[in-house]
C-alpha cells in the first residue's frame, strides 16, 4: 500500500490535503484553513528562486522544500555541495605547494568527501535522537521511515549555505589567511541558522519544547563540529 504524501502550509506548517485544485484547464492555488493565506506559493515558482529563497533562511522556502516540493532535484545539488565542500576543505588543508603531487590531493579529496557524508549521518543521527527524545509520539504518527528522510532533508538543506565556500575559492590568492579564516567562519555560522530555522519549520516539536529543541540542535551541531576538528586532525596527518 503506497504512503499518501503529506503535504503542509508553507506559512504556518499546518497540514493540508492538497495544494491546488484543477478546474478545466486551469489550476487555482488553495488556502490554509488555518492562517488564510496561500497554501503553497512556491508551486508556480522556478527551482531557481526556491533555492534563492533557501539560502536567503526563508522558512517558507524550508517548508516547500522538505514537504511539498518534487525532492529529486535537490538530491542533485546536495551532491554537487558535497563535492563542493570537500574540495573547499581540502583546498583548506592542502594549499597546493608546487611539491605536492597530484595524486595526493586527489586521495585527500576523497577523503575529505567521505568525511563529509560521514558528518551528514552524524548530524542527521543527533537530530533523530534528539527529535525522538523530545517528540516520540510526532515520530510514531509519522512513522520511522518519513521522520528519518524529514529530518536527513533538514540536514541538506541546511547544507545549502555550503554554496558560500564557492568565493573563496575562486579569489583564495587574493586574500590573506585571516580573510580566508573569516570567510570560513562566515560560511559556518550561515549553515547554523540554516540548519536551527530549517529544523524549526518542519515543526518536529511541540511549542513548549521548541526553545529547548532548537537549544539542543546548537549544542548538537557544536559537538558535530568538535567532532569534525577532531576528525581533521587525523585526516591531517596522512595527507600533509
Amino acid at each position: 500500500m503506497t504512503e499518501k504524501k503529506r503535504f503542509v502550509c508553507v506559512n504556518c506548517g499546518h497540514r493540508v490535503k492538497e495544494l491546488f485544485k484543477k478546474y478545466s484547464n486551469t489550476m487555482k492555488a488553495t488556502q490554509c484553513d488555518k492562517c488564510h493565506k496561500i497554501t503553497d506559493k512556491y508551486i508556480e515558482f522556478e527551482e531557481f528562486i526556491i533555492l534563492i529563497d533557501a539560502l536567503l533562511l526563508d522558512s517558507c522556502a524550508f517548508r516547500h522544500i522538505i514537504y511539498n516540493g518534487d525532492f529529486k532535484v535537490y538530491w542533485k545539488v546536495s551532491l554537487v555541495v558535497l563535492l563542493l565542500e570537500s574540495f573547499a576543505l581540502c583546498r583548506q588543508k592542502l594549499p597546493d605547494p608546487p611539491s605536492a603531487s597530484l595524486h595526493v590531493h586527489e586521495k585527500g579529496f576523497y577523503t575529505y568527501t567521505l568525511q563529509n557524508m560521514g558528518d551528514y549521518m552524524f548530524m542527521t543521527l543527533l537530530l533523530l535522537i534528539i527529535t525522538a527524545t523530545l517528540s516520540i509520539d510526532w515520530m510514531q504518527k509519522i512513522g520511522f521511515r518519513s521522520f528519518t528522510l524529514i529530518i536527513f532533508k533538514v540536514v541538506l538543506i541546511s547544507n545549502l549555505s555550503k554554496f558560500f565556500l564557492l568565493p573563496i575559492l575562486v579569489w583564495r590568492n587574493n586574500t590573506t589567511v585571516f580573510g580566508r579564516n573569516l570567510h570560513h567562519l562566515l560560511v559556518m555560522g550561515h549553515h547554523l541558522c540554516s540548519l536551527v530555522l530549517a529544523y524549526e519549520a518542519v515543526g518536529a516539536t511541540k511549542k513548549n519544547l521548541r526553545w529547548w529543541a532548537l537549544t539542543l540542535v546548537v549544542l548538537a551541531f557544536a559537538f558535530k563540529e568538535t567532532a569534525r576538528q577532531f576528525v581533521s586532525l587525523v585526516v591531517e596527518e596522512h595527507f600533509t
